[in-house]
């Protein structure tokens, strides 16, 4: 199970994406890709921000078309994630790396489900106990 982090979503979306995280989808099972709670509310962040800039609703149908895509892939922010979210949160705090609430909620939700985290933003997420992959890296 892969979570895809918002920058590994949206480059898909791009003009020119990425030629690395192309290949890195290419090579991976589909259905082993999964979605967020948090990251769904950073691309629906994005989307009405970018209404509200241009009155174009482009990311609008981008989002609906990714939540159909992921549809029963969509980790929820539940159960054990709010209280993990917050140990996680204090941990870094007090090792001076604070980490943004958004990024604790992904991380305590790949924790909780065993999951390796997408990202390309792999410095956010260091010393947090979670397994990391970069598609933004070329292949080896």
């Amino acid at each position: 199970m892969i979570v895809l982090d918002t920058n590994v979503v949206s480059e898909g979306d791009r003009p020119s994406p990425d030629r690395h995280v192309l290949d890195w989808f290419a090579g991976q099972n589909p259905l082993s890709l999964f979605l967020c709670g948090p990251v769904m509310m950073e691309l629906s962040y994005g989307a009405e921000m970018f209404l509200a800039r241009t009155g174009s609703e482009r990311y609008l149908r981008t989002l609906r078309k990714v939540t159909e895509r992921f549809r029963g892939r969509i980790l929820e922010f539940d159960g054990d994630i709010p209280a993990i979210t917050g140990k996680l949160r204090a941990q870094c705090d007090s090792t001076g790396r604070p980490v943004s609430i958004p990024d604790a909620m992904i991380a305590a939700i790949c924790i909780v489900h065993g999951a390796t985290l997408a990202t390309r933003n792999v410095r956010d997420f260091e010393g947090l106990d979670l397994t990391l992959v970069n598609p933004f890296e070329r292949l080896e």
